[in-house]
């Protein structure tokens, strides 16, 4: 029975559940080509697209050489970041994940394996909220925070940017995810790229599948 299954979702890929979540919509878990994945209405959330652009990020960014020790992740989904850092890297940092909807962290550790990394902690918070009491240093901070393809208001703005820059380690790198398929989007990636232009550090972009730009910024 296994082995049907796996072809079918070879050939087709088979829906696994579909949720409701108060804070994401419609969400999806699926099994497509012997491994599950998370949607959104109109991205993947977690272990597909998602994890092959982080893969990208991280090969080209050298985070595996990097070797943070402290890494924050805004935004973790089910986990596609830290199976990357973990599994595949095979990185021993310390983990902080803040993930702001319950039914995402609840997908996560029953379909993908959230909850069984040691030297993690996940909190259910908003990111903005999270960051403006942080006191913390990271080597290395993740930004994937997304309402389905749009990055909320808040989370482009001086203020949020301020926060997230001064929670780097020194020498530290920090990395913002980006969809930039329409006009708009677009021109709220160039606002909030002139934004990181005025803080003093290193900034480059990557260009990733034609639909993400990645901001890079190190201190």
């Amino acid at each position: 029975m296994s082995k049907i299954r796996d072809w079918i979702s070879i050939l087709w890929g088979i829906r696994v559940k579909k949720v409701k979540s108060a804070l994401n919509g419609t969400l999806e878990v699926w099994y497509v080509n012997r491994n599950y994945s998370l949607d959104a209405e109109n991205v993947n959330y977690s272990f597909g697209s998602l994890h092959r652009l982080f893969q990208q990020i991280f090969l080209q960014t050298g985070v595996k050489e990097k070797n943070p020790g402290n890494v924050l992740l805004l935004g973790i989904g089910a986990g596609s970041v830290i199976s990357i850092l973990r599994d595949e890297l095979k990185l021993t940092s310390q983990i902080t994940g803040v993930e702001h909807d319950p039914e995402v962290i609840r997908l996560g550790k029953e379909y993908f394996r959230l909850g069984n990394y040691s030297g993690m902690k996940i909190f259910l918070s908003d990111a903005f909220d999270f960051m403006e009491k942080n006191m913390d240093p990271y080597d290395l901070i993740v930004i994937d925070l997304f309402h389905d393809e749009n990055v909320p208001e808040k989370f482009q703005t001086n203020s949020f940017i301020d926060f997230c820059i001064h929670s780097l380690a020194p020498s530290g790198m920090l990395i913002f995810n980006f969809i930039v398929k329409s006009r708009k989007q677009k021109k709220e990636f160039e606002d909030m790229t002139r934004i990181f232009q005025t803080k003093g550090g290193k900034l480059s972009i990557i260009d990733i599948f034609s639909t993400n730009r990645v901001i890079i910024f190190t201190i």
